[in-house]
């Protein structure tokens, strides 16, 4: 990510610039899906995309950093924010939980931590159907998902 607006970008419909705070793995892809479908279960629309490193924030999208609810994956995250330009948005931060038992007290912490830097931090809960997908585009179909989907779509909403 660089600290530029990019405004070639500008009314690409993308709603949400996601950025991977480390590797991505099936979970914090299934974000991408969850906030890129509509609920009438059609296709993609387009409001939620994953940017490639060093790519350059679409005006008008806001900022999403993801990241696993691990202590790893916070630390991740803070790392990332604190070389975040001033002059871009606040960023909202969504952690995966990848244990049924929510994050550990570090993690937690550190989610905390980090509110005045964020404009929101949402917790997407542990979704254990994902651990049998091939593909996170499949991920929707499955009620647990398109149930966190749509909370997590209101929570975004609200900002």
């Amino acid at each position: 990510m660089t600290a530029e607006l990019d405004p070639e970008r500008t009314g690409t419909g993308l709603r949400y610039a996601l950025i991977a705070a480390h590797g991505c793995d099936v979970a914090m892809l299934a974000v991408e899906v969850m906030l890129d479908h509509d609920p009438d279960h059609t296709a993609g629309t387009g409001g939620a995309r994953f940017l490639p490193a060093g790519a350059p924030l679409p005006m008008g999208a806001q900022p999403v950093i993801v990241a696993d609810s691990t202590v790893y994956g916070t630390a991740r995250a803070e790392q990332l924010l604190r070389v975040w330009p001033a002059e871009l948005p606040r960023p909202c931060l969504i952690t995966v939980d990848d244990a049924p038992s929510g994050p550990p007290p570090d993690a937690r912490y550190r989610i905390r931590a980090l509110g005045a830097r964020l404009t929101a931090a949402v917790r997407v809960p542990y979704l254990p159907v994902l651990r049998t997908l091939n593909d996170p585009a499949d991920a929707i179909d499955h009620q647990d998902v398109s149930a966190a989907a749509a909370k997590l779509r209101r929570h975004l909403e609200g900002i």
